[in-house]
């Protein structure tokens, strides 16, 4: 058993084949969510309004719908599909799928030189099987182009690190100084880089690399001024965005003041294991395995920093830049936006597993022990394709299957009233979809009305538009209950009703007609009324 063990985590052409195992499985698993062509949930339809109905130039120059923003090279290149394709789904998110699949291929070379083939191929299994790695790679967002982003920026220091030739440093800087228009969050890998490459030159007193790589650095700063003065500063955080993320705790505290902000750094960190690194055992409440990838990071840091301080630089900079953002409220630690730095704690990851195989002398327990680290994401990989209905449902959304279910069962003369906090989602898919019917449009009247009762008083005059209708349908969403730009839970009146604050509309409906049907999905609800 300890003959085998070893050499299929060592021997090359064993190695080779289990990574292009992790790599096959993880392409067909994100291939299978590409062709399941889900419907978009919110946060896609807000950034896919603009790319659906803005040109070339209006996404260049901005704004776009919403409050959204994204890196103007990845909106050129959507843009370029749907142009070449059609306004469908799955064409939106062709460039999401392309760049999560040319990260993973481009993630085993840079494992390569950081790591041992055994702590590699636990970073390969990760990134390849990893819900939030799968998931973002067919999300119609920017966070796929992120992560390449970053693995790419990684991939060109191991290839031109060492490189004093003008010419490949000519290529390096360009190159890498393009990825910036396409990842607004490889700033941090890039200037971790080059911080960690000048104080190497530094210390080891080499003037002559020192001068030679301001080339590569000098574009890079020049290509980031550029983008951001053209375009990036068009699409700068509007001070609703900073409020949203500052209610949720989502910057990191500088400095720390009292034990509620210490905490913050345990649970985001703790968080950041589960999304978007996928290694806690998310169905076993009680033992959900935290300590092992905590255990890893650990020793991998300090193998790290004792033997490689070039790459501890490479590593940690980006980190400490990136905290250093968000302790500025310019960037926000949660979830999605951990993605693009998740190469980092892979690779730390990995060089523990390295220290720890070392360690083990049977291999019986060697495979015990990556089994313990990869089951986590395995899981949640397999359950995706088997249940892909309850894949991250927090971000599933049924708002086509709905608008199609009405659009199927729509009889002459029948009427439908959108509640108007599902109109984005409406009018972006009567663009993509060209529905039979014709929707009212309802109007949010909270910041007309000081309480319920003038509330429903609007409510009812608007509902009014529907009078001399046998057959109204009522669309909304029970789930995402506010608007872009709203304050949190205002206006109190509205959201500190008893029950779902669109119980109001429904009861108003009730009053003036007889319930038929009623779908309930996890974001939307669909009635059918016959009125009196």
């Amino acid at each position: 058993m300890n003959l085998i063990s070893t050499k299929i985590f060592t021997d090359p052409i064993n190695w080779k084949r289990l990574t292009t195992f992790f790599l096959i499985t993880g392409c067909a698993i994100r291939l299978f969510h590409f062709f399941s062509d889900r419907s978009l949930w919110l946060d896609e339809v807000y950034l896919v309004s603009g790319l659906v109905h803005l040109d070339f130039k209006g996404l260049i120059n901005g704004p776009l719908d919403y409050q959204q923003k994204a890196p103007v090279f990845f909106l050129i290149l959507v843009k370029i599909v749907i142009s070449l394709f059609g306004n469908k789904e799955i064409w939106l998110r062709l460039v999401p799928l392309i760049s999560g699949l040319a990260t993973l291929f481009l993630f085993v070379l840079v494992c390569r030189y950081f790591l041992n083939k055994p702590g590699s191929l636990v970073a390969i299994a990760v990134v390849c099987l990893s819900p939030a790695f799968i998931y973002h790679s067919v999300e119609i967002k920017q966070y796929a182009t992120e992560l390449f982003g970053s693995v790419l920026s990684l991939y060109l220091f191991v290839r031109y690190k060492d490189s004093l030739s003008v010419t490949r440093l000519l290529i390096w800087g360009f190159a890498a100084g393009l990825i910036l228009w396409l990842s607004y969050s490889a700033v941090f890998i890039l200037a971790g880089i080059a911080v960690a490459l000048s104080i190497d030159s530094l210390l080891k007193k080499e003037w002559q690399a020192f001068f030679y790589r301001l080339i590569p650095f000098t574009i890079w700063l020049a290509s980031f001024a550029v983008n951001y003065l053209l375009f990036t500063h068009k699409h700068a955080d509007e001070d609703w965005v900073v409020y949203w993320f500052r209610f949720y705790q989502n910057f990191m505290p500088m400095p720390p003041q009292s034990f509620s902000d210490l905490k913050w750094f345990a649970v985001t960190f703790y968080r950041m294991l589960d999304y978007p690194l996928g290694l806690l055992w998310n169905w076993n409440v009680v033992l959900k395995m935290s300590i092992v990838p905590i255990a890893l990071i650990l020793l991998g840091s300090y193998k790290f920093i004792k033997s490689e301080m070039l790459n501890v630089l490479v590593l940690f900079c980006p980190l400490l830049f990136t905290l250093l953002a968000s302790g500025l409220e310019l960037y926000p630690l949660t979830e999605r936006f951990w993605l693009f730095i998740a190469p980092v704690f892979l690779l730390i990851i990995g060089k523990g597993f390295d220290v720890v195989w070392t360690r083990i002398q049977y291999g019986f327990w060697k495979w015990i022990f990556f089994i313990v680290v990869v089951t986590g994401p395995a899981s949640q990989a397999i359950a995706s394709v088997l249940q892909p209905q309850n894949f991250y449902m927090h971000k599933k959304s049924y708002q086509k299957e709905t608008l199609n279910y009405i659009d199927q069962h729509y009889q002459e003369g029948d009427a439908v009233y959108v509640y108007w906090n599902i109109l984005p989602q409406f009018r972006l898919y009567k663009e993509l979809h060209r529905y039979r019917f014709k929707a009212v449009e309802g109007r949010d009247f909270r910041s007309s009305s000081v309480d319920i009762s003038s509330y429903k008083k609007h409510l009812v005059t608007d509902i009014a538009r529907l009078r001399g209708k046998k057959r109204v349908w009522l669309i909304l969403s029970h789930k995402f209950l506010a608007d872009i730009g709203d304050r949190i839970n205002e206006p109190s009146w509205y959201y500190k009703k008893e029950g779902n604050p669109t119980n109001i509309v429904v009861e108003e409906f009730l009053k003036l007609g007889r319930l038929n049907e009623k779908m309930v999905t996890t974001d939307v609800t669909v009635f059918l009324f016959t009125m009196k």
